[in-house]
């Protein structure tokens, strides 16, 4: 029966939402206004807690006739790429893209076919032509599209997603270390010019930018950003969410059964919960059974943490590989092994376990760096004193147990 107290929720699982489906997230985007209104924003949180569905919220609800801008920096390798990424934005803003008109790079018919066009096909050409145009010269272009900025009499908010990977992958380029740190560098530079003050940017990832910057030595390359960290929800929170999506699957959900997927997941965090609603209801609607908080169990065991559901989190093992050496790799993998089996780690053992796997050179510096960023990727987090080491997430716990519970990352 339809709740007239109950938002009503699709379950989207995995992809953005946008509108009412942003649910449970309001205090903390109006502290992402409230930061955007006096300077630059670092949105941390780790991959699938809704990054992508805040900077949307940005874009489709903008406050103090601000211009929020949104793009996905994730596949851009070089500098042009990132110049011409600023462009099209610009251009295709109404308000904006007057502000661009003469520019010296870019001529009046193309300036025309990047407003007009429409087709994706057309619109890859034209992206690939401007890129070719810029790289020569990628600084001087940027500098001349954000003097135009500068005078446009509007805040400008850029919205770019996944900018630690951007600049990862320009590192894994034949000489592309020198074009990150340039990149870096520039658009500090921007940021620092006394005419930009009306220039905004929210830049965020789904990998921790702790590392790839300190193995650029560009740490302080974002010092000027605060940082704000999308936390899991709470429970009250989680489960009214529990119930949305219950409401708006027309599915009867207790308060029992609500609780026992909250018991199993451990932090709630909306992604963990969407899948484990889904996996529910496809059980509940196949074998035409009702919801218990026995069935919940079941499923949990049997499918969520089973190889059908697998690729919901194989991310989590994969981007040690794909983000760490190898010796840090083993490293990583066999802490993460450690604290998986032990359930609690202390710090020490924590340290014993990486000097061994790291090797005899491993320092006590290099080892807080790493758990720093176990800690920021949410694979581990500290008890209150510091002293002990426990996964982030029950879920993730017991995934991790399932498929490497017997390996050291070999």
């Amino acid at each position: 029966m339809y709740n007239k107290s109950v938002v009503i929720l699709a379950n989207q699982v995995g992809p953005p939402v946008r509108g009412v489906q942003c649910f449970g997230r309001d205090q903390f985007i109006d502290l992402v206004w409230e930061k955007l209104s006096l300077g630059h924003v670092l949105l941390t949180a780790p991959r699938r807690f809704g990054k992508t569905s805040i900077m949307y919220k940005l874009v489709d609800e903008p406050r103090w006739e601000y211009q929020a801008l949104i793009a996905d920096l994730e596949y851009l390798r070089e500098p042009a790429d990132l110049i011409t990424l600023f462009t099209e934005l610009l251009m295709r803003n109404p308000v904006t893209s007057r502000c661009l008109k003469g520019v010296s790079f870019l001529s009046g018919r193309l300036w025309s076919r990047f407003r007009e066009s429409v087709e994706e096909v057309e619109l890859h050409k034209l992206r690939f032509k401007l890129r070719d145009e810029l790289r020569p010269h990628w600084r001087e272009s940027g500098d001349e599209l954000f003097d135009r900025l500068a005078g446009c009499g509007h805040t400008i908010v850029f919205l770019l997603d996944e900018f630690p990977m951007m600049i990862d992958g320009m590192t894994r380029r034949d000489g592309g270390v020198e074009d990150a740190r340039a990149v870096l560098r520039w658009l500090r530079a921007v940021r620092q010019r006394p005419e930009c003050q009306n220039i905004r940017f929210l830049i965020g990832g789904s990998v921790g930018i702790g590392a790839i910057l300190r193995k650029l030595g560009e740490v302080s390359s974002i010092n000027d950003f605060e940082s704000l960290k999308l936390e899991p929800f709470s429970r009250p929170t989680a489960l009214r969410f529990l119930a949305g999506l219950a409401e708006g699957q027309q599915t009867d959900l207790s308060l029992a059964c609500q609780r026992k997927m909250l018991d199993l997941v451990g932090l709630p965090i909306p992604y963990f919960l969407q899948v484990l609603f889904s996996e529910v209801r496809k059980v509940h609607l196949q074998a035409g059974t009702a919801i218990t908080t026995r069935l919940i169990e079941r499923v949990y065991h049997e499918r969520l943490l089973g190889v059908e559901c697998k690729t919901y989190f194989d991310h989590y093992y994969g981007r040690i590989r794909d983000y760490y050496a190898r010796d840090l790799e083993r490293a990583i993998k066999r802490m993460l092994r450690e604290v998986a089996v032990m359930t609690e780690v202390s710090r020490e053992a924590f340290y014993q376990i990486y000097r061994k796997e790291a090797g005899a050179s491993a320092t006590a510096e290099q080892f807080n760096d790493v758990a720093a960023e176990l800690e920021n990727d949410f694979y581990v987090r500290p008890s209150t004193d510091g002293k002990h080491y426990t996964f982030a997430c029950k879920i993730l716990r017991d995934w991790w147990l399932r498929y490497y519970g017997m390996e050291y990352g070999d």
